[in-house]
């Protein structure tokens, strides 16, 4: 099972000498989940089957890079497997999927395959895969700086029902954090949301206030679909409502999970977006 995450707030601080921007932020792991399948292979072969066949089954889909390097970096060439992806998560949604996925394979095969590797060897392969893979190793919910890979674990809790709701368009987390413009002083994004509130539950009354995602505006400008996602959630109920990460999904917080179930249902046959109800993952 590998969950999607939500990121409760994304601070981006600058841009680094590497091209890469550093940022800040919470993110939370929710119960929507991609399912991933592993098969022990005699012949060995690393072979992926997906369940969307939009996507590659080769050496372009991470989940076949992970399991290529974790069996490179133990140093045993001859191990196979079959992996089969049911992919629920969509693509291109801000929510990780291809990111769990990878760390999905990494935990699954390092069991299959009885490697028991060292936790900081599993960290250090997750982190070739991609800035956000080291994140799914880690408890939730967690504070991510830098690229996205340095993860701590955070103790604030948002006891919401989340309805996430997804435009049905892909965005390029490149495309985003290349048009991105960096217009705030630095000694605004030195002033962390997460400063306030580290060690509590956060209530329903401070949520709206707590969010914010300085990739917003630039995806709205783009993409007005993602715009109104949230314009409709907010329009169904939710206490707040923000994008995950550079999108195109966007949450909505709700105070129980009846009300976020009603929400999603509207906005499904009403307003002809996907949309599912989830709850935050603590562990």
């Amino acid at each position: 099972m590998a969950p999607a995450k939500l990121n409760l707030t994304l601070q981006v601080l600058g841009k680094r000498p590497d091209g890469y921007h550093s940022i800040e932020s919470l993110v939370q792991k929710v119960d929507f989940y991609d399912r991933i399948m592993l098969e022990s292979s005699s012949d060995g072969k690393i072979t992926l089957r997906c369940s969307d066949p939009t996507l590659p089954t080769d050496s372009g889909n991470i989940v076949q890079r992970a399991a290529e390097l974790l069996r490179k970096s133990a140093g045993i060439p001859a191990r196979g497997v079959r992996i089969h992806l049911d992919k629920r998560i969509p693509h291109g949604a801000g929510l990780g999927g291809g990111s769990s996925d990878a760390a999905a394979v990494l935990l699954g095969l390092d069991h299959l395959w009885q490697l028991s590797l060292d936790r900081d060897i599993l960290l250090d392969i997750a982190g070739q895969l991609g800035s956000d893979v080291p994140l799914f190793l880690h408890p939730s919910p967690a504070v991510i700086r830098g690229r996205g890979e340095i993860v701590k674990p955070s103790d604030l809790r948002i006891n919401a029902a989340f309805v996430i709701a997804y435009p049905a368009v892909a965005v390029s987390t490149q495309w985003v954090y290349s048009n991105f413009r960096l217009t705030k002083s630095p000694g605004k994004y030195r002033i962390s949301p997460l400063s306030r509130v580290a060690g509590k539950e956060l209530p329903p009354g401070m949520w709206g206030g707590f969010l914010v995602n300085d990739l917003e505006t630039c995806v709205f400008e783009r993409f007005p679909q993602v715009k109104r996602c949230k314009e409709v959630l907010i329009r169904h109920g939710a206490r707040a409502s923000l994008m995950s990460g550079s999108g195109s999904a966007v949450f909505g917080l709700f105070e129980n999970m009846g009300d976020a179930q009603e929400a999603a249902r509207k906005i499904i046959e009403v307003e002809r977006f996907d949309a599912i109800v989830a709850r935050a993952i603590f562990s």
